[in-house]
């Protein structure tokens, strides 16, 4: 399990803040594609007034709670496995 945190900025007010990513992925590279992806998803259902989708298992990677106005830093992304042993 993997956690791909990605800086928020509120546009024109210099709010900050975090998003953060989780799901099942082989390594770091391909969790940041993974919650790219969610993103990119979620973005294109928003645009089209339609439900973002909601991960059919706790493991899959969704983008809930996405706030208009908010611009990911991609650029700025951090990653970190998650130890489920505990």
């Amino acid at each position: 399990m993997w956690e791909v945190d990605v800086p928020i900025e509120r546009v024109g007010t210099g709010e900050r803040g975090v998003h953060v990513f989780t799901g099942l992925a082989e390594n770091g590279r391909q969790a940041r594609q993974a919650a790219q992806r969610a993103w990119e998803t979620a973005l294109l259902h928003t645009m089209a007034d339609q439900d973002i989708p909601a991960a059919a298992r706790r493991a899959d990677w969704s983008a809930r709670g996405l706030r208009p106005g908010w611009d990911l830093r991609w650029d700025q992304a951090t990653h970190k496995c998650i130890d489920l042993d505990l």
